[in-house]
């Protein structure tokens, strides 16, 4: 019989950006902080994703203003609908998509460009929240 320990579950943000670039940073830096990122280049490639029940993802971050078929509001508004209680942080440069991403999801939108520690400080404080309403 092993004596090992099983690590804990890998937290896992869905990362939804359409510059590549600045994917590509966030997603390494997140990666750095010890989460699982999955990356979508837009809405529709993220709805895909999450479609799939069986994919675990505990915070969406997501650009506000994407090309596409959806934006980063409509995104919201259908994880609020098909997935409730899935976290989301809308995240936007003009002021009046932060304040309008503010109100859909209940909480401090974050401002693009991104703050690295503020943008880490709000994830941790989501999936702190999600841990202890579901008692974990």
């Amino acid at each position: 019989m092993s004596t090992e320990t099983v690590p804990a579950r890998q937290d896992a943000i869905l990362l939804v950006e359409d510059d590549v670039l600045v994917r590509m940073a966030i997603s390494d830096f997140l990666r750095g902080c010890g989460y699982r990122v999955i990356e979508a280049g837009n809405a529709d490639e993220a709805l895909a994703l999450l479609a799939h029940a069986d994919i675990a993802i505990d915070v969406v971050l997501s650009d506000v203003e994407m090309p596409g078929s959806r934006d980063g509001f409509a995104l919201a508004t259908w994880i609020r609908k098909n997935r409730p209680g899935l976290d989301v942080i809308l995240a936007g440069s003009v002021p009046r998509s932060v304040n309008a991403a503010t109100q859909l999801c209940d909480q401090r939108a974050a401002s693009q460009p991104y703050e690295a520690q503020g943008l880490l400080d709000h994830i941790r404080r989501l999936i702190a929240a999600r841990g202890a309403r579901r008692g974990r």
